[in-house]
């Protein structure tokens, strides 16, 4: 996979202790935050949250497959029209033209 650049916002003293442990290690500050962000992901907590942030979304996409308002298809846009001609009539009510 490429690599791909970003910008993230960091204490001073951690943007010390990544640049002296990439000096240490003859290698790049890039590579300290990936090799760090790697051990960090591989953790029960990160796995943990991820599982929870797959649960949820599962759940939204359940959620979204249901009709849960109660009105078809043809109901609710037509609401929606209502909706929009009602806010139009409102804001033409309001200018002064």
């Amino acid at each position: 996979m490429g690599r791909k650049k970003t910008t993230v916002y960091v204490d001073a003293d951690v943007l010390t202790a990544t640049k002296v442990l990439a000096a240490a290690r003859q290698g790049s500050e890039s590579q300290v935050v990936e090799d760090a962000l790697r051990a960090y992901l591989g953790t029960a907590e990160a796995q943990a949250a991820g599982e929870d942030l797959r649960a949820l979304m599962e759940r939204l996409a359940q959620s979204a497959d249901r009709d849960e308002t109660g009105l078809g298809d043809e109901a609710a846009m037509d609401l929606a029209v209502d909706e929009v001609a009602a806010v139009r009539a409102a804001g033409r009510a309001g200018s002064t033209r």
